[in-house]
């Protein structure tokens, strides 16, 4: 209960700041369309203030910071983004506030980017042409100054769970997580390259005995990035994801891609940081050269990029060799991508299939999406030189989205079969309005079940949402039920968020969380103060 008046009490203050005046960059809310592996896909475009190129501030609709977002192609209505920094997970159909990050003197007007908030109809399949490039301007450079943001952020829980029988044995346990995050944009910081920093800085206080540190440093992005103009091409120096293939994953060292839009051929090496704390390290040594290409022609498009990559730990860890190739295949309405990862067996030689998926959506109309995903994934494991193959999972799922004139429905259904036999199903719905004529805001609703040889497990949780003025608020509650090796658990879940702007730049979110059920209880309360400069 203390969680619910500490709500109650930002709220208040959020109602007393309302007078606070300033002119904010420009924000507005979307929802995801289309998800096709590090590419996102919104109905939003240059009548709504974008550009190839913006740096794009995500929020989720509870307030909660995603991360960030660079648009890599923009037309009048639509847009295609990717992820900068950090990866973080996204829903198709989840609602998000994009605001931009860049110079004040490069923005649009505010009009320009705080248009309708209703929902749009989902993205044709067609590929995007990007705007050409703008005139240049006459007057006299400037030099583009450094922007982004930083937050301070407190999470903290306190929870008793309950063991045993008629007489249980409780143990109490409190956390609290004070962090500092700092993301870094600044053109042309040095020699003609732009700097980007994303890192995190924590202390996590436990109550009972913790393998890790308390200390959490962990820098996720820091590279320098230059386009290069005597040849077509791109070099990245730092700590960065992969920007082309989808298998390497993280690197400290240097990436080179060589060519234009159409063909491109390019190189990476240096080290993978430390996989436990995120650190610097030379125990993973590895090098990737890959090449990309894309065509597009009147109503299809087609891209894929082929990649070699090995990883030669220092010690006594497996040699890992593998090749990744993935194809993306618009036809009008119709997407069809595959992922596939082929690995060098280091104990029997020849080559084993790891990852394999098979992804195609279907546009039936503006109103009706299909959707079928087939994978088989089997991990390689370097700390296990003598078996590095994990077990064997394959999985199928199916789904449809319905739009309507003020939200969505959305079902999807799956299978899960792994090496041993095991068999797991399950089924999700969706349901999301907008936009009520006797509701200031819209309402969600989502429930799975998913039932295998171990059990079942069951969820249910709705929730509200409202605008006043510049404050949003959010309220939902969380059934969960289960009956896994014959023991049944049953909690509920209390849940409200507040996102509030206290000044120029400056933003409040808020969420307190209510656990109770006969194994658990628990409260918790997350706040975060962000600044966008």
């Amino acid at each position: 209960m203390r969680c619910a008046a500490v709500f109650l009490a930002l709220a208040a203050l959020a109602a007393a700041t309302g007078s606070l005046q300033g002119q904010e960059r420009p924000s507005i809310t979307v929802r995801v369309r289309q998800i096709a592996g590090s590419t996102v896909y919104f109905d939003v475009g240059t009548r709504n203030g974008l550009a190839t190129g913006d740096t794009i501030h995500v929020t989720r609709e509870d307030g909660a910071a995603a991360g960030s977002m660079v648009v890599t192609a923009s037309s009048d209505q639509r847009s295609v983004f990717t992820f900068a920094g950090g990866v973080f997970a996204l829903t198709r159909g989840e609602n998000l506030v994009l605001a931009l990050l860049r110079e004040p003197d490069e923005r649009p007007a505010p009009s320009a980017l705080g248009g309708s908030r209703e929902g749009v109809r989902p993205p044709r399949t067609e590929s995007l042409t990007p705007p050409p490039p703008p005139s240049p301007v006459q007057s006299a450079p400037t030099r583009p100054r450094a922007f982004g943001r930083y937050s301070f952020g407190m999470s903290s829980t306190r929870s008793t769970t309950r063991f045993g029988g008629a007489d249980p044995i409780k143990v109490p346990r409190t956390f609290a997580t004070p962090s500092l995050r700092f993301d870094l944009t600044a053109p042309q910081a040095v020699g003609g390259f732009t700097l980007r920093v994303s890192s995190r800085l924590a202390y996590r206080h436990s109550s009972t005995a913790s393998m890790q540190p308390p200390v959490s440093a962990r820098i996720y992005s820091a590279y320098l990035e230059k386009r290069l103009t005597s040849i077509p091409g791109r070099i990245t120096l730092g700590r960065f994801n992969s920007p082309i293939e989808s298998y390497s994953g993280y690197w400290d060292g240097m990436f080179i891609r060589l060519g234009g839009n159409g063909l491109g051929v390019g190189a990476l090496v240096g080290f993978e940081p430390d996989r436990w704390n995120e650190r610097p390290s030379l125990e993973l040594p590895k090098a990737t050269v890959f090449v990309d290409a894309s065509t597009r022609r009147e109503g299809w498009r087609w891209s894929g990029d082929l990649s070699l990559h090995t990883v030669r730990p220092a010690d006594s860890l497996a040699t890992h060799d593998f090749l990744g190739a993935t194809q993306r295949l618009n036809v009008g309405r119709l997407f069809l991508g595959h992922d596939i990862q082929l690995d060098r067996d280091p104990t029997g030689g020849g080559m084993r299939m790891s990852r394999l998926r098979l992804r195609s959506t279907l546009e039936v109309s503006d109103a009706v999406q299909l959707r079928a995903t087939a994978s088989r994934r089997e991990g390689f494991w370097m700390t296990r030189p003598d078996d590095p193959f994990a077990a064997k999972s394959d999985r199928i799922n199916v789904g449809a989205l319905f739009m309507t004139g003020g939200g969505y429905v959305s079902f999807d259904g799956g299978s899960t079969r792994n090496s041993r036999g095991q068999t797991s199903s399950g089924v999700t719905a969706s349901l999301s309005t907008n936009g009520l004529r006797w509701f200031s805001g819209g309402g969600n609703l989502s429930a799975s079940r998913w039932s295998g040889d171990a059990g079942s497990w069951i969820t249910v949780a709705p929730s509200a949402r409202f605008q006043v003025g510049d404050r949003r608020v959010r309220v939902g509650y969380r059934l969960y039920h289960s009956d896994f090796l014959n023991r049944v658990t049953t909690t509920h879940g209390l849940e409200a968020s507040l996102d509030t702007r206290l000044a120029s730049g400056l933003r409040l979110s808020a969420r307190s969380r209510i656990h109770w059920g006969k194994t658990l209880q628990s409260q918790g309360l997350d706040l975060t103060l962000t600044r966008v400069f």
